[in-house]
């Protein structure tokens, strides 16, 4: 049997950053293959976990939903069936439900070849009050069915232990960590602790995993068994994406500007971008902005919200042709 671990958490947490931290201390004989179920047409996650050596399994879509049901789960049984490997590794988008990736990895064809080992939801200490205020579902739905937590931007110890307090609310017994070493070095007690914790039947089951998500029991099935493939009337789907190609060279103070005057409806922006001193890479949360030198130069610009001015955006950083 192939253990999974799933690395769920909200936009720019910094799930991607925690799996290259792993693939750096792994044990190099061990076969890795990692599964990114990215939201809009490219993935950037993608290219930067396949740059340090891993093999990486791009599932990427404009609907969460539509994934899930589909190109993810076939994704993964295609895996199993004709990959010769030690461990999967899942990094969902950070606006998908982590109850659905359960109940994608809870399907038969799935648990005849593996098994989920770890569960671990990764979460910005700066961004979670906005994030449960604005997207409480998706934000909950991660932190309650997770096995562990990892806490990051941790540098202000008052917003931390604000943010500590939300999750307690939601997941009382689930540890949380500040430093991810120290999650490291108790990894495999907390897999043994939680295998032990689930030897149970879930109907009698009192856990969070087993029983706070409708949506990983039989509502969810009932809510996607008739299915009809127009995504965006969901209420649950609330996000938009749009990928910009064709992108100006700018400096790196008009780069920053420009993500610093981007409107409150944009959640996400990440890429690769051109810059007089070369291809930089650009990751931007409401927090946060960040631009680092990069060797990869597919330029794009990703950008993710509840409200998108594709025109607006087009004229500040696309050219004109």
């Amino acid at each position: 049997m192939i253990p999974i671990t799933i690395i769920s958490g909200f936009l720019g947490a910094g799930k991607t950053t925690y799996l290259q931290h792993i693939l750096n201390c792994r044990n190099t004989n061990e076969r890795i293959l990692i599964i990114e179920n990215d939201f809009g047409e490219t993935s950037l996650d993608a290219k930067q976990l396949s740059a340090s050596g891993a093999t990486v399994r791009e599932v990427t879509s404009g609907c969460i939903c539509c994934s899930l049901q589909g190109n993810f789960k076939n994704a993964l049984i295609d895996i199993l069936s004709t990959q010769d490997i030690d461990q999967i590794y899942i990094e969902p988008s950070g606006v998908s439900k982590l109850s659905e990736i359960l109940y994608t990895c809870d399907d038969d064809d799935v648990t005849s070849k593996a098994y989920i080992s770890m569960i671990i939801t990764i979460v910005d200490a700066m961004q979670a009050p906005m994030a449960i205020k604005n997207f409480g579902p998706f934000f909950k739905d991660q932190i309650k069915h997770c096995y562990a937590i990892l806490l990051t931007h941790v540098e202000d110890e008052k917003q931390v232990e604000k943010t500590k307090q939300l999750i307690v609310e939601l997941a009382p017994h689930t540890p949380i960590y500040t430093d991810i070493d120290a999650l490291q070095q108790d990894i495999h007690q907390l897999k043994s602790n939680t295998h032990k914790a689930h030897e149970h039947d879930s109907e009698t089951c009192s856990c969070h995993t087993c029983n706070d998500s409708e949506d990983y029991n039989g509502a969810h099935h009932d809510n996607h068994s008739h299915h009809d493939h127009d995504c965006h009337h969901h209420d649950h789907q609330p996000f938009v994406t749009h990928t910009f190609h064709n992108l100006q060279s700018l400096d790196d103070t008009q780069w920053i500007d420009f993500c610093n005057n981007l409107p409150s409806t944009i959640l996400r922006v990440k890429g690769i971008i051109p810059t007089a001193s070369g291809p930089m890479e650009l990751q931007y949360t409401p927090q946060s902005c960040a631009i680092t030198a990069t060797h990869l130069n597919d330029y794009h610009l990703v950008v993710i919200g509840t409200e998108i001015d594709i025109s607006s955006i087009n004229e500040k950083v696309c050219s004109a042709s």
